[in-house]
């Protein structure tokens, strides 16, 4: 079952990469600078000088300004690992993620398993990889070691191995902070193995998953010299607050020949689609665990305001199952239909990875 998702990931990956160096080409900037656009940007800087202390102060407002605080240093610590031997941030990232997005596409095709039959769960991970903003999985970006841990979270709590399911959601909530969404996803598992089998063990899980999620803000308050720098930097640095989307919707309103009308119109489009899968997703009765993930994970990403809308995407990026109904509906389609469709999305990610790292002026 895994080896055509798998083969099918990595055409995929070179696909995106293709489509990163053609646009580094024709924009004129170097593969390099296009890589590590956005978010990149900043995680090399965490990744070389750490954390600042004090935090610095927005001269203007007299708020906390945006900083390496609001990023968490787990991805950072395993790219500095490879640069003593030589290997750039840059490069050392992609490496990274070359691994981790390969073991995550397997391990979501195992958790589509649990569910979905053969064919639909290869489909869900093969829609994954080939979803329009998964250039992200390729440059140095968190999302494919995070859902590596997060996925195998997932797997672990629906066979019920608890201790393996909270170390896994602990590790996911060290690299980013929707980690915790799977740690509440282990403790509802818990409560719901409770109360049906009377599994205590299951606290054990329980307890151990969001300590990574802890352990990372921690780290943060310590090297920062302040306990609630993660927190103050995602409020005033990178405006993260609850909005409960009031925001985004005017994205709709756009003409295209706006500065930003066009990326805007296609982020709105994509939420709206995102949204209508995960409300499918949760009709066709998954697991609670999946469905407490889904519930929380969409309300995470649309429901609190930070980076104008354009990270919504990459959020629900992780939370995979969102895909389910694609794949059932893909799995009904002729074998040619379907390895077709999936190969023009695949060219579709690398194009919109091209535009978004090497031409838009707004954050992916």
């Amino acid at each position: 079952m895994l080896k055509p998702v798998l083969v099918f990931h990595l055409i995929t990956r070179a696909v995106v990469v293709a489509g990163l160096v053609t646009a580094a080409d024709l924009s004129g900037r170097s593969f390099q600078s296009v890589v590590t656009r956005w978010d990149g940007s900043w995680y090399s800087r965490l990744a070389v000088h750490g954390y600042p202390s004090p935090l610095p102060v927005d001269q203007s407002t007299g708020r906390i300004a945006t900083s390496t605080a609001g990023f968490f240093a787990a991805f950072p610590l395993l790219t500095k690992a490879l640069m003593p031997f030589g290997v750039p941030f840059w490069l050392g990232g992609m490496i990274i993620n070359l691994v981790a997005s390969a073991a995550a596409v397997l391990i979501i095709a195992l958790v589509g398993a649990q569910y979905l039959d053969r064919g639909q769960a290869q489909l869900l991970a093969c829609l994954w990889t080939a979803f329009p903003v998964s250039a992200v999985l390729t440059v140095p970006y968190t999302e494919a070691v995070f859902t590596v841990f997060a996925a195998a979270s997932l797997l672990f709590l629906l066979r019920r191995h608890w201790v393996l399911a909270g170390v896994a959601a602990a590790l996911a909530g060290a690299v980013r902070s929707p980690g915790i969404v799977f740690a509440g996803a282990v403790l509802l598992a818990s409560l719901e193995a409770i109360i049906r089998r009377r599994e205590w063990r299951s606290l054990i899980g329980a307890a151990i998953a969001p300590t990574g999620f802890l352990a990372a803000v921690g780290y943060i308050g310590l090297r920062t010299g302040r306990v609630d720098a993660w927190q103050v930097t995602e409020r005033d640095g990178w405006h993260a607050r609850l909005t409960l989307g009031r925001g985004w919707p005017s994205f709709l309103t756009e003409s295209p020949q706006a500065p930003h009308g066009v990326p805007h119109l296609f982020t709105a489009y994509l939420a709206i689609a995102i949204m209508l899968l995960t409300v499918a997703a949760i009709a066709l009765r998954p697991p609670l665990p999946i469905i407490g993930l889904l519930v929380v994970g969409a309300f995470l990403a649309f429901g609190v305001g930070g980076v104008s809308m354009d990270a919504a995407p990459r959020v629900m990026m992780s939370f995979f199952p969102f895909l389910a109904p694609l794949a059932i509906v893909l799995s009904r389609c002729p074998s040619p239909v379907r390895w077709s469709l999936l190969g023009l999305a695949a060219v579709f990610a690398a194009v919109v990875g091209g535009y978004y790292f090497a031409y838009a002026p707004i954050s992916l």
